[in-house]
């Protein structure tokens, strides 16, 4: 129960910053600053996952635990934290595409309207 809640967080703090609207003005200025960096992390339900999922669990401890007696205790740590996040990024996506079929046509037409604002406001070009 305890890993459905850490993921169900992890999900919780991704979406907030990759879709809702308080965080848009950040993906803007992510998308304008650097497009091929900032943009993908604040706005890829995949990407950013990763990165909350190796937070949450140098905060409160990982669902996986990486202890190879043959490897350095640095690659232990390295590890450890690469497979958490892996973990939590796989499970968010699959959360995030049930959410996605669920909202169906809704979603498409969310996803032409926000493309159409980003043209109009020069955040990107239109094409």
């Amino acid at each position: 129960m305890e890993f459905l809640i850490i993921i169900l967080i992890v999900y919780g703090i991704s979406a907030i910053v990759t879709i809702s609207k308080i965080f848009e003005p950040l993906r803007d200025i992510a998308e304008k600053i650097s497009p091929n960096f900032w943009k993908y992390l604040t706005s890829c339900m995949q990407c950013l996952p990763f990165w909350v999922g190796v937070l949450v669990s140098f905060i409160i401890g990982g669902p996986v635990n990486v202890e190879n007696e043959m490897f350095p205790s640095f690659l232990n740590v390295f590890f450890t934290y690469l497979f958490s996040g892996s973990l939590f990024s796989g499970t968010t996506m699959i959360i995030h595409t049930i959410f996605v079929y669920l909202k169906g046509e809704n979603w498409d037409i969310s996803q032409k309207k926000d493309r159409q604002r980003k043209v109009k406001k020069g955040i990107i070009k239109e094409g």
